[in-house]
């Protein structure tokens, strides 16, 4: 008997293995996405894997840049596949993660913003999941009201750790020792509780008339809202103008999808329109990406795991090889599924 050192037979830390149902499953849950993808005229990318890459959206906007420059916009691209993380062992996170997602480079924002909401919406529909959430809101809010504050990138970030974690005392410390007035002060504390339904909208507007650029971000979110509910996604839909990540990629428009049987979201996007910018195509942009691993996790959780059992295999054997192969063959042009030779185990 062979003593083979278990560490040459362990699947390293941060990476998966899926077999069988597993893996059958998880490829129903991406065709499903995919499928929603591709019915509404997005292409499919499969970017290089180099750089480890890390996530999808930068690699698109360097093809879009490069490869794609001379394509007129609007482009829309689609992938699936793995990124690669480095995340060290103790924070029980994993390395590899598969990413479904879509991006919308260039075309008019609220339209565009309208599309990958609906378009995520129709996924989470097809997959069966149920009681999810679009949780929407828009970055412009909270940068318009602390325009010309004079907040340093430190304060600025613990602040909006701070409104996005609904602290209120921790928004009012923080306030406390900085230069910003108290009309934007009062707005920026409003933020954590301004979200719901739709009318929250509506005091926002008056609560934020002062701020020019406070007032257009939720316009154009207004705007975009009355879309969705108009399209029949309004019960659909929550507002959360706390949600203010990713101040130095998004935009605009940010949005988390949420359902029952998970802690956390299961998918996510927003706008992130200086980003092509970078690459020498400035070009205005939307997107959202779902994690296999957590709509997977989801519908496990809530008994809607696409898991049909495949057809039982036929056996196929004989005492002559060419023969047996030859039956086997015509079983499969049949479309049975067949198991050659002695039917021994897997």
């Amino acid at each position: 008997m062979i003593n083979t050192p278990q560490r040459l037979v362990h699947v390293p830390p941060g990476v998966q293995c899926f077999v069988g149902d597993e893996a059958r499953s998880r490829r129903r849950i991406e065709e499903t996405v995919v499928q929603a993808f591709e019915g509404w005229d997005y292409e499919e990318i499969i970017p290089p894997l180099y750089d480890l890459r890390p996530d999808f959206t930068s690699l698109l906007a360097k093809v879009a840049a490069g490869r794609l420059r001379d394509r007129p916009a609007p482009i829309r691209l689609y992938y699936s596949g793995e990124v690669l993380r480095y995340e060290p062992p103790k924070a029980g996170r994993q390395s590899e993660l598969h990413q479904m997602g879509l991006e919308h480079l260039g075309g008019e924002r609220s339209a565009a913003d309208a599309e990958v909401l609906a378009i995520a919406a129709e996924c989470l529909d097809r997959l069966g999941a149920r009681s999810w959430v679009l949780a929407v809101g828009h970055v412009g809010v909270f940068s318009g009201l602390l325009a010309g504050s004079g907040l340093d990138g430190g304060a600025l970030e613990t602040l909006r750790e701070r409104v996005e974690g609904k602290d209120a005392g921790g928004v009012c410390e923080v306030l406390e020792r900085s230069h910003v007035g108290p009309e934007a002060a009062r707005a920026v504390l409003r933020l954590t509780d301004l979200a719901g339904e739709a009318v929250v909208l509506e005091d926002a507007a008056r609560a934020f008339a002062f701020s020019p650029a406070a007032s257009a971000a939720v316009a154009e979110l207004t705007r975009v809202v009355e879309a969705l509910r108009a399209a029949g996604l309004g019960d659909r839909l929550a507002v959360d103008l706390g949600e203010v990540r990713g101040l130095d990629y998004y935009t605009g428009l940010v949005f988390r999808a949420y359902a029952p049987g998970l802690g956390f979201e299961v998918g996510g996007g927003g706008r992130y329109d200086t980003l092509l910018e970078r690459f020498g195509r400035p070009m205005p942009a939307v997107g959202f990406m779902f994690g296999l691993d957590r709509l997977s996790l989801l519908l496990e959780r809530q008994g809607v795991l696409p898991a049909p059992a495949p057809l039982a295999a036929e056996r196929v054997q004989g005492p002559a090889l060419g023969e047996a192969l030859a039956q086997a063959r015509a079983r499969r042009s049949a479309g049975a599924r067949v198991r050659f030779g002695d039917g021994g185990g897997r």
